[in-house]
Order: C-alpha cells, then structure tokens, then sequence
C-alpha cells in the first residue's frame, strides 16, 4: 500500500536563499510524525510547501497519490490537507463559534458538520464555555484550542500543525500534546512542525530531524528521544 503523503526531493527558496534542500519523507494513514529542529531551520516552509502557500522550486509532493504541487491552496484544502498556522491566525474580532464555523465553511454536510461541532467542544471544555466570546479575548491556551478545533471542523485526512505549542505555559502545553494524541488515537494522521523536541517526539511515531534545510537525522520518535545527539543539540544534553 502506497503512502499517504510523498514527499520527494523537495526544494523550497526565497529568491537566491534556499531554504529547503532536497528533503524528502512520506507518511502512512494514522501515524504522527514531526519534522524538528532549530528556529530557522526550513521546518515551517516545509509545511507552507506541503499547503501550497508557497511553490516549491523543484521536487515533488504527492498526496493519495495526486501531485499537488500544481494546485492551488484552496484546491489543496479540498484534497484534506489542513494547516493550523504558527501564531494560530485566528479571527480575533469573530466569536468562538463563528471562527470554528468558519472552518466548515467549504461542506454542505450539515449533520456531520453539527457532530463535528460537538466533538471539538467535547475535546476542549473550556471552548464550550467561552461559545459566544470574541476569540481575541482567549487566552493564549485557549486561542490554540481554537485554532485546532477550527482545522477539525475543515474535515481534514491529514493535520498539519505548525509549532502549537509556541508562547505556552508547559501546563498548557502538555494538555495539547495529549489532546493531539487523543485526536490521533481517533484515527486523524497528523504531522507536527515543533520547536519542542522532547514533546513532538514522546508523541511521535516517526521523526525527522532538520538543519539548514536537509534532513540530517529520522527515526522512531523513541529512537531520537534517547539519540545523544539530539539530546545534545535540542534538549540541553543528557538528563
């Protein structure tokens, strides 16, 4: 059976600087896999390559097995893939419920879209509670809830999450990472861009390692968790 996502020799630049250099990956239906590493290091354009929000300069990133590199955002939206952005770009004057409708703002499927609805409400409480609150009133916690939630109700086949747990509280990190897991559980693949080595790997089933655009370490997430040279690099050594 085929992967669900491909990535080959994937090149990404901004003018001379080329930020991504020939990496490539793939992922299986159900896993999570994250791509770490330094800030700087590639790992967010990475992601704006895989949703098209920026072109890729050569390479190829196939997708149930379509090319996408050819599609629009938009298109690429349709096809399942779903980006909470760093900085989680919410609609800070939009209530709670208006910025997760306006996540399923492409379906037509109103009754899995109202199943959906209580579903992301069920995984994070404190969503329900705030409903009819503007979403510039969250909480930086609470605004990354909703930025995942919203993702949720697009109906994605693949989540992908770009550092969620950027300006959290460790508290509050941890209760996403485990909410990850759960989503994950429930049959969502998920491919995570994380500043947070230690937390994207002890969640991870595979892992990959960025420096200066190339892939220089992959793994199981277990593997590079006990690797000295992540360790080292990435989480202040052996502890």
């Amino acid at each position: 059976m085929s992967a669900l996502l491909e990535v080959r020799n994937l090149c990404v630049a901004y003018g001379h600087i080329e930020a991504v250099q020939g990496i490539s990956f793939e992922m299986n239906a159900g896993e999570i896999r994250t791509l770490v590493g330094a800030n700087g290091a590639g790992k967010s354009t990475t992601l704006l390559a895989l949703s098209g929000l920026v072109k890729a300069k050569s390479g190829s990133i196939r997708f149930e097995g379509e090319e996408l590199t050819r599609l629009k955002t938009h298109q690429i939206v349709e096809r399942g893939l779903v980006q909470v952005a760093e900085g989680r770009a919410i609609l800070t004057t939009l209530t709670v419920r208006e910025n997760l409708e306006l996540g399923a703002y492409r379906r037509r499927d109103h009754a899995a879209i109202a199943s959906d609805m209580e579903r992301v409400v069920a995984l994070f409480p404190r969503l329900e509670e705030r409903f009819n609150a503007l979403a510039g009133n969250l909480s930086g916690g609470e605004q990354q809830m909703l930025a995942i939630g919203r993702a949720l109700l697009a109906s994605p086949k693949l989540l992908l999450l770009d550092e969620p747990s950027m300006g959290l509280a460790p508290i509050i990190v941890q209760d996403i990472f485990r909410t990850l897991r759960e989503i994950n559980v429930g049959g969502l693949t998920i491919f995570l861009v994380e500043q947070n080595v230690r937390q994207a790997l002890k969640i991870a089933n595979h892992g990959y390692v960025l420096e200066n655009g190339r892939i220089v370490l992959e793994g199981s997430g277990a593997s590079l968790l006990g690797d000295p040279k992540v360790l080292a690099a990435y989480m202040g050594g052996l502890d």
